[in-house]
């Protein structure tokens, strides 16, 4: 890949990321809070468990595709 073409990724890569985080950790939370939504145990539990399945999932991705492209090119 040239670097044009990498630093174009990036920057992609690096907007979703930020406008995903925005969306679901701040504006979507704070509509809810903003109408008067009530938080009961069971949706903040259930809230939890979204934003920890989600972070999870992420490191794991983030750990392992650097692995797997590293052993496909050393294969090469």
């Amino acid at each position: 890949m040239d670097e044009k073409q990498l630093m174009k990724d990036t920057k992609l890569c690096t907007r979703w990321a930020i406008g995903l985080s925005l969306v679901l950790v701040v504006i979507w939370p704070g509509i809810m809070f903003s109408t008067g939504y009530v938080y009961s145990l069971q949706f903040f539990k259930g809230w939890f468990y979204l934003s920890f399945s989600w972070l999870v999932i992420a490191a794991l991705f983030i750990t392992t595709r650097p692995l797997i492209e590293f052993f496909k090119d050393s294969k090469k």
